[in-house]
């Protein structure tokens, strides 16, 4: 281990010294007798991190070539030619399960024809990786804690007067429930897991002999998948193993939380809302927005058109519109602002409906993939960006979508829950009422028509339908941008 640590630290050390002494490291060049570039500039600004992260060169003039280098010696034309397209990469380094602190400087210099170079910038960068086994909690929201693993990956220990929550549990290796203990009191812990994957599962077993464990039905086979494989019985499994849905609530004493389901980044993803306080917990189905890996909702892998998750989006926000204060990720190192980054996610979907390709930029990560985004990751801390497969991310071809992502009609439920390609329903209203409000939203916002039971209609806007008995149909109609396709929908009202 130490002699690790020395071969890191001594890595280090010969880079700072190459960057006082860079004529020893590199030929100097002609500077040109132009005008003189700005230096590039770095994002994110020199420091220290947890973990892996990326580094985005800029220069102030556009037409500037930068150059980079890694090894301590000064860049010149033949070093590599910074290309703002990809990243470069900063990443932690382990001993078996003991985290290690690796330097790294970057030097850069911005050059153009006609124009004198850049000074030369150096970047000093640190990863120091905590233990395998470690993590840290923070308080970053009143009776909210967030616990990070070595990894970066967040939990949430949501404080109540007779028990808390854990929302997911990483995938650390350490003693989890040992470390969390120290802040619950002796309080019994219930788990609730946004989905599925292992850096949101990694832990359950530490927690299922003693606690119940929430997840959504359709991720509950891979959470009884991992719990098998770490030895867990069969008979722990189906009496701990609870299956949730929407509107189930976790009572905490004086804080209730709310389950919703919000099917995307997998069948079975749910959100978890702290109604009292407007504290949204969404894993990976909202937010993981991380500016410097950069991160993305994943959603290229998606065997479904994006207009099915559009749909889940905007339903789910007619549980909590208005009410939602900050939203808490899980890869995310701050809450983000609730409304702000929902309303950028669902504008960023419904731009992909109303213009398809012409708004897919490259993604950073992972190289190859497209995406969709709205805001400026290095100054918006609630921008978004969706991956996406270009070749399903749409129903149809833009001009020729015609459906709906939202069809609601107030005070009834719809059987079953809506869906874009789902086309009849039966809905029962608790009482007789005179009119019934019906609001339905089009998955183009430029579709050519939108009638409700022959009524035109605005997308978004409450539709009143007088009452006429049980039986009663009513009929929505939506046409393409093109007006050559057509969607109907029909409820029956019991």
């Amino acid at each position: 281990m130490k002699s690790a640590r020395r071969v890191v630290f001594a890595a280090v050390l010969l880079l700072q010294i190459a960057t006082i002494l860079p004529a020893q490291f590199g030929p100097q060049e002609s500077q040109g007798s132009g005008p003189k570039l700005a230096p590039p500039t770095a994002f994110p600004a020199p420091g220290s991190f947890p973990t892996t992260e990326s580094v985005t060169l800029m220069d102030a003039d556009p037409e500037a070539v930068i150059h980079y280098t890694w090894d301590g010696s000064a860049p010149n034309s033949k070093s590599p030619v910074y290309d703002p397209s990809q990243l470069l990469f900063i990443g932690g380094i382990y001993e078996g399960d003991h985290g290690l602190k690796a330097g790294y400087t970057l030097r850069a210099v911005a050059m153009r024809a006609g124009h004198t170079n850049s000074e030369i910038t150096n970047f000093q960068y640190v990863v120091d990786r905590r233990d395998r086994t470690a993590y840290l909690a923070e308080e970053v929201l009143p009776g909210v804690l967030m616990i990070r693993d070595s990894d970066n990956d967040k939990m949430f220990l949501v404080k109540g007067s007779s028990r808390f929550a854990l929302i997911d549990s990483g995938q650390g290796r350490g003693e989890l429930a040992e470390y969390l203990s120290r802040y619950t009191g002796g309080l019994p812990i219930e788990v609730i897991f946004t989905h599925n994957h292992g850096d949101h599962i990694g832990q359950a077993d530490q927690f299922i002999r003693n606690s119940a464990e929430h997840i959504g039905e359709a991720d509950r086979p891979g959470l009884e998948r991992l719990l098998k494989m770490r030895g867990i019985p069969d008979d722990v499994i189906a009496k701990h193993v609870s299956t949730v849905h929407n509107g189930d609530r976790i009572d905490l004493g004086d804080r209730s939380l709310a389950v919703y389901e919000v099917p995307g980044h997998t069948n079975g993803s749910i959100v978890v809302f702290d109604e009292g306080n407007g504290y949204l917990f969404t894993g990976d189905s909202y937010g993981s927005n991380s500016a410097t890996i950069p991160d993305a909702l994943w959603m290229q892998w998606s065997p479904a058109p994006l207009d099915g998750y559009l749909s889940t989006v905007k339903t789910s926000r007619a549980n909590f519109r208005g009410k939602v204060k900050y939203i808490m990720t899980g890869h995310n190192d701050h809450p983000l602002q609730g409304e702000a980054y929902l309303d950028n996610l669902e504008d960023s979907l419904q731009s992909l409906m109303d213009k398809g390709d012409a708004v897919l930029i490259p993604s950073y990560r992972p190289a190859g993939a497209l995406q969709v985004t709205r805001g400026d990751r290095m100054h918006d801390p609630n921008w978004v960006a969706v991956n996406v497969n270009k070749e399903r991310c749409l129903p149809a071809p833009v001009d020729k979508i015609a459906g709906l992502t939202r069809l609601a009609i107030a005070g009834a439920a719809l059987e079953p829950a809506f869906k874009p390609d789902v086309r009849t329903y039966s809905a029962s209203l608790p009482a007789r009422v005179a009119a019934i409000d019906v609001t339905v939203e089009p998955t183009s916002t430029r579709s050519s028509a939108i009638t409700v039971n022959g009524e035109a209609v605005k997308g978004g806007v409450h539709h009143e339908v007088r009452q006429t008995g049980s039986g009663q149909r009513i009929q929505i109609h939506v046409a393409s941008p093109d007006g050559t396709q057509a969607a109907d929908y029909v409820v029956t009202l019991q």
